[in-house]
């Protein structure tokens, strides 16, 4: 996409109810763990609520390890996640495409139908406007399987079967810096100041999809 008049990747999270294919799509610079918590949280807040299981195709930012069959060693904070909203995280098998093809199929229609041509925006908060709206548009279209009924209908009365959603999810990545001498600590490849107090001590940071706390 070009965002601010320069062309940019970017990385999309991608949500589909399986029952009446309602899709809520985010954007995000770079897909890192607090990104997909944020994902979370927002898709949980569009749906209005939140699901009892969920599947997903073995993300580095989700699964730390892949064992026989079906066995997984989940990361520790998308667990917290998973935890706070109630939600059993099912992970696919690799290479079994059949086992994800609401979403793995979704792939291409979703970069075609709103990709295609390249998309501009000022910025990536008005892009995430414009995808929003358009998740809206699409539920408007015939259900796959009951074309007389739209997405929207569908998932109407989908949405009754979702648990109400809580409070949201403190959804950060952690990690302990040491304060140089010249009041600066190093994170995600930039520099950040903090209070001369703090020199030669380790400090907290915390990254949030949009923010950092020190």
């Amino acid at each position: 996409v070009v965002l601010g008049g320069i062309g940019v990747k970017i990385k999309l999270a991608h949500f589909r109810l399986c029952n009446s294919r309602k899709s809520y799509l985010r954007a995000y610079p770079r897909e890192t763990q607090e990104m997909v918590f944020d994902a979370h949280s927002r898709a949980f807040e569009y749906y209005g609520g939140v699901p009892l299981k969920m599947i997903y195709d073995n993300p580095k930012t989700i699964v730390d390890a892949i064992f026989t069959g079906k066995k997984r060693k989940f990361n520790r904070r998308f667990l917290s996640l998973m935890n706070h909203y109630l939600v059993e995280p099912i992970a696919c098998t690799p290479a079994a495409g059949w086992e994800k093809g609401q979403v793995e199929r979704q792939v291409g229609i979703m970069r075609y139908r709103l990709f295609v041509p390249k998309l501009r925006f000022a910025d990536i908060a008005e892009l995430n406007d414009w995808l929003e709206q358009r998740c809206e548009q699409m539920g408007e279209k015939p259900h796959p399987k009951d074309k007389d009924r739209s997405i929207n209908t569908v998932f109407s009365e989908e949405q009754r079967a979702l648990r109400p959603a809580m409070s949201r999810f403190d959804g950060y990545y952690e990690r302990i810096c040491r304060v140089q001498r010249t009041s600066i600590i190093n994170y995600d490849r930039n520099q950040y100041s903090v209070p001369s107090t703090y020199v030669g001590k380790a400090v907290s940071v915390r990254a949030y999809a949009d923010r950092i706390r020190i």
